[in-house]
């Protein structure tokens, strides 16, 4: 990505959600590079400090935290908040990027998935934003949220995880237009299929050789126009650029970065 000046985000705070793996790793490295300053949240503290580590080596002399907990409950969102106010004295950018999925069709999908999908997806970004509301109009700073491209091109047996991305490129809209008197903007990236852990975690994971074939029909022209899986790294230039000076006047954008999956007439089965 381009140079610090290019973009103007030097010396910027700003916390990621899900910051373990995939997209929030990604985005976490690309911020470092561009000398911020990070809080990176998650529940794997492992991993979130082997994060941490890669973000010193990129980014000089920044200051990365983490803040380890289930962004479910509320008492966690708080201390993200809090724990970043302790560390850097304000709230410049938040990377809303924490999701999840369970695999279940109309007919199987049980209360306990519908609300571990809706509380991850969509509840936990509602309440740690406006724990973040404050500091945020205080700073001009501004939001990106992590939707998906189901929001727009639902697949199967993701009828939850399709209806809470629909449900947050809503609140990503109803946001910006709530927040543009203060100064603060609201943006959507909506990955297509990335190249992540995500589809190797929980119980329908996919290892082996399902994996190899979920990639090969991924890739193929019909599903990405471009012709392969989206990686996270490009999806992380995405957000970072939202968040930066350079897209100053965008507000309430919901940007896809699928290779053309969003345009394309064929939809995947799982």
């Amino acid at each position: 990505m381009a140079s610090n000046t290019f973009l103007s985000l030097s010396g910027k705070n700003v916390v990621v959600t899900g910051a373990s793996a995939g997209i929030g790793e990604a985005a976490a490295l690309e911020f470092a590079r561009q000398g911020c300053n990070l809080m990176l949240c998650g529940r794997d503290e492992q991993r979130l400090e082997a994060v941490a580590a890669k973000c010193l080596e990129l980014g000089g002399n920044i200051v990365v935290k983490t803040s380890v907990g289930d962004i479910t409950e509320e008492t966690v969102q708080k201390q993200i908040i809090e724990d970043t106010l302790k560390a850097f004295g304000q709230i410049d950018i938040l990377v809303n990027n924490a999701g999840m999925n369970i695999l279940r069709d109309p007919f199987t999908a049980g209360r306990d998935d519908y609300s571990q999908i809706m509380r991850t997806n969509l509840e936990s970004v509602f309440f740690l934003t406006q724990l973040a509301l404050p500091h945020l109009i205080k700073s001009k700073g501004n939001i990106v949220n992590v939707s998906s491209i189901a929001s727009d091109r639902p697949f199967s047996k993701a009828v939850v995880y399709s209806m809470s991305k629909a449900a947050l490129d809503s609140y990503t809209k109803s946001l910006a237009m709530e927040l543009a008197p203060h100064g603060v903007r609201v943006n959507s990236v909506n990955p297509g299929s990335v190249v992540s852990l995500l589809y190797k975690r929980g119980e329908e994971a996919f290892s082996g050789e399902k994996y190899a074939e979920f990639q090969k029909n991924q890739s193929s022209p019909s599903l990405h126009p471009l012709g392969r899986m989206v990686l996270a790294s490009e999806v992380a230039d995405s957000i970072v650029f939202l968040a930066s000076e350079r897209a100053s006047f965008l507000t309430g954008q919901i940007i896809f970065v699928d290779g053309g999956r969003h345009v394309a007439a064929t939809q995947p089965k799982v």
